[in-house]
């Protein structure tokens, strides 16, 4: 993963438990960056240490600290370069949705060793909606809930999600239900 999203944990832990907290992560996964290279390509295995790590500290399973953060990566987000990009993708929760994809392909052209998800929104036929998540890596389908609860939230909305299908049980991709708790005026 990118120095971004290591630097999106290092914040969120920093923000929320402290600098010593942080300090004591980092040893606890064994990593001795305090502060990483944002444009920087990390192996997966830092970012999954600190996560262990992170899960360990708080006392939270590592689904938790997923969710977790998947949620505050959405504000973090918003506060680099990438929020522009996810405004660029639309208003609307859905819109937002749908603009995964471009959003990933325009970051992938600055971050070249980036192995975007891929996101594919279905209409259902009662009006509700699921996502298909694809994903190279494992494990992660926690923190796309962080992230669709983290989207929603920055829409005014409530969502409910349901983890239709998983990837952790044999099924090549994930597929969540979406429904919207509250009215959307522009869907």
């Amino acid at each position: 993963m990118y120095g971004l999203v290591n630097n999106g944990v290092r914040t969120y832990v920093i923000e929320n438990h402290g600098k010593a907290c942080w300090s004591a992560i980092c040893a606890k996964a064994g990593v001795d960056e305090q502060e990483f290279e944002t444009m920087t390509a990390y192996d997966d295995a830092v970012t999954n240490a600190m996560v262990g790590a992170l899960s360990e500290t708080l006392g939270l399973t590592v689904e938790t600290a997923l969710e977790v953060f998947g949620r505050y990566w959405v504000g973090f987000a918003q506060s680099t370069a990438i929020g522009k990009l996810i405004d660029m993708s639309g208003d609307t929760f859905w819109d937002r949705l749908r603009g995964l994809d471009d959003m990933h392909e325009r970051i992938q052209n600055t971050m070249p060793e980036l192995d975007p998800p891929g996101f594919d929104l279905e209409d259902m036929p009662d009006g509700s909606r699921r996502l298909h998540y694809h994903s190279s890596r494992n494990g992660l389908a926690p923190m796309v809930v962080g992230l669709l609860h983290g989207l929603a939230e920055e829409c005014g909305l409530e969502v409910r999600i349901d983890h239709l299908v998983a990837k952790a049980d044999g099924a090549d991709h994930d597929v969540f239900g979406l429904s919207v708790m509250t009215s959307e005026a522009a869907a």
